[in-house]
């Protein structure tokens, strides 16, 4: 059998075992999938209209519409690149040195080069049809804005398959580079110069700016040069990104085909590229950084001997238990289950790395509304900023609690039948995951909500008002994660890219952003009187409807608090999940 007809195999086996389980998702909860459905349908045609008004908007300011228009899809398409490159990366990794599943097949008559590009593959998937749905309604607003024709979005959706081919290509090499030749100690030497690296940058670039601004001071044309300066990155010729986003500016014009051939070509041919340099590189590295894994597995282990008798006594001294801060919050038994968490959370570079990358990014633009506040001196248009500013924490944070805080349960996994076994309760174990979820999430988004008032110059009162409800918004998204995440577990699966990628997790994500959405609109509405009257109020509940509209988003935000969770309980205690171990 031939590389292509194992690779057939394995694409056939496992489309198969994705339609039975689409099928059963279905048919056991029509409900269920039908709300879920929805929701979807909801969320294309609202983002459809926001993007449709969003470039409208943009396009229609002089002499400089079109260009921040392209200059956006620029930048969206360079997110998109770094975000699916980093995610393929990950969820290989986890898929290809961290599961049994890669043992198993390892064992069987399979060509290992087949193995590597069939779990890229099975990555590329999982990791890139979340950003594709949301960028799908950007397109055809898009699409429409420039009256371009049907034959807009056959391109566009045909140059976006070597698009995906080159950025899971780029992933797959740099995951195979790394594993093969860099040690962890080496791995963490680069992350740190590059973290130091990228603070320097960020400082001088602040520093030059406030230079430029005492001496020239703060002007539209200079702002926007500014804007246009720091995006220079996304339109660089070397990156695949500029590429595509430049053919899909170029059939927007509706030109001749054969005026807008360079870029496609560029595409195909690095697609191809992509693809001969990681089926090489697959046949020659990855068994070899297998083993790697492995025996640095195996060392560590090694490493970890049983403890001699002249060691016993000071290893009970150390290990002697002691009143811990999170022992006299949590109660003993569960400071070792947050401890264990916490050591899990500290080890897994994949998740403390996108936190840092997400909060890290939150902060750097919360500091960045100074200079758009020397711009605002409406009230109304302080407070616009000062929601939007709290919408985008809220979804930033949404995104967090679903991808990180969904799959702590399913985790678990086939050992769950010893902590049940255990004199901890498991309802007692869902609470403090729910509690220290809340409890880190609800610390790092209120310093952003800080530092964005302090930036926006608001008053006292409404930076705590901010501050309040961006705390209401993460008890409720960490509720849902947490409450669905038992709901909707599974067990059996070990990555949690994977866990997400299902149906609980997207009901999650649909779910967060609904909940978002009323929030906001309820919480806007407690301030309409300063969008009326466009005068700042002198006391915090000063309004027609302010108690009013807080007393609905404090009931919603219990409701969605209190429900995942009792119903989380229920199931629970009928021990229903575990008859699937």
């Amino acid at each position: 059998m031939s590389e292509l007809d194992q690779f057939r195999l394995l694409l056939r086996i496992h489309s198969r075992i994705t339609r039975t389980r689409l099928i059963k998702m279905i048919t056991g909860s029509r409900l269920m999938a039908l709300t879920l459905g929805g929701f979807l349908v909801a969320y294309s045609v609202t983002a459809y209209f926001l993007f449709r008004r969003g470039l409208i908007y943009f396009g229609q300011l002089p002499a400089a519409g079109g260009l921040l228009v392209d200059r956006m899809m620029h930048v969206v398409f360079f997110c998109f690149l770094l975000m699916l490159m980093f995610s393929v990366a990950v969820t290989s990794y986890i898929a290809l040195y961290r599961t049994r599943d890669t043992r198993w097949l390892l064992s069987l008559p399979i060509s290992h080069r087949v193995i590597f590009l069939w779990k890229v593959f099975e990555a590329t998937a999982f990791s890139s049809w979340g950003l594709l749905f949301i960028t799908a309604p950007l397109l055809v607003s898009f699409a429409e804005i420039r009256e371009s024709g049907w034959s807009f979005h056959v391109r566009t959706i045909i140059g976006l398959i070597p698009f995906l081919v080159i950025t899971s290509s780029l992933a797959a090499l740099a995951l195979l580079s790394v594993v093969r030749w860099v040690t962890r100690r080496q791995l963490i030497a680069i992350g740190i110069f590059a973290g130091l690296f990228f603070i320097v940058g960020i400082t001088r670039t602040i520093m030059h700016e406030r230079e430029i601004t005492e001496r020239v001071g703060f002007s539209a044309a200079l702002t926007f040069q500014q804007v246009i300066r720091h995006t220079d990155l996304a339109v660089n010729r070397a990156i695949p990104s500029t590429w595509y986003a430049s053919s899909i500016i170029e059939w927007s014009r509706a030109r001749p085909l054969t005026t807008s051939v360079l870029y496609p070509a560029l595409l195909l041919a690095w697609a191809l590229m992509g693809i001969q340099a990681t089926l090489w590189l697959a046949r020659r590295w990855f068994y070899d950084s297998w083993n790697h894994s492995v025996q640095n597995a195996a060392i560590a282990a090694l490493r970890q001997r049983p403890p001699t008798q002249a060691e016993l006594p000071a290893l009970i001294h150390r290990y002697r238990p002691r009143r811990s801060v999170l022992s006299l919050i949590f109660g003993r038994p569960l400071a070792a289950i947050t401890r264990k968490d916490l050591i899990s959370f500290r080890r897994e570079p994949a998740q403390w790395m996108q936190f840092l990358i997400v909060f890290g990014l939150l902060a750097i633009y919360a500091t960045g509304l100074r200079r758009l506040n020397q711009h605002l001196d409406q009230p109304h248009e302080i407070y616009l900023v000062a929601f939007l500013n709290l919408a985008v924490c809220a979804l930033a944070l949404s995104t967090l609690t679903t991808r990180f805080i969904f799959p702590q349960f399913s985790l678990e996994g086939r050992r769950l039948w010893v902590l049940a076994m255990s004199p901890l309760r498991l309802p007692s174990v869902v609470l403090q995951k729910f509690f220290l979820s809340t409890l880190f999430t609800s610390l790092a988004v209120s310093i952003i909500i800080l530092i964005s008032g302090n930036t926006l110059n608001l008053t006292l009162s409404d930076t705590l008002f901010f501050t309040a409800a961006i705390l209401m918004l993460s008890i409720g998204l960490n509720a849902m994660a947490v409450g669905l995440g038992v709901l909707f577990p599974n067990l059996e699966e070990t990555n949690a890219a994977k866990i997400v990628s299902g149906f609980g997790g997207t009901l999650c994500l649909v779910m967060s952003f609904v909940y978002i959405v009323i929030f906001l609109m309820l919480l806007a509405w407690a301030k309409m009187e300063v969008f009326k009257e466009n005068d700042l109020p002198t006391n915090w509940f000063d309004g027609r409807y302010t108690l009013l509209a807080l007393g609905l988003t404090s009931g919603l935000t219990l409701f969605l608090t209190v429900a995942p969770l009792f119903f989380a309980m229920k199931r629970l205690k009928r021990l229903e999940i575990l008859g699937n171990l």
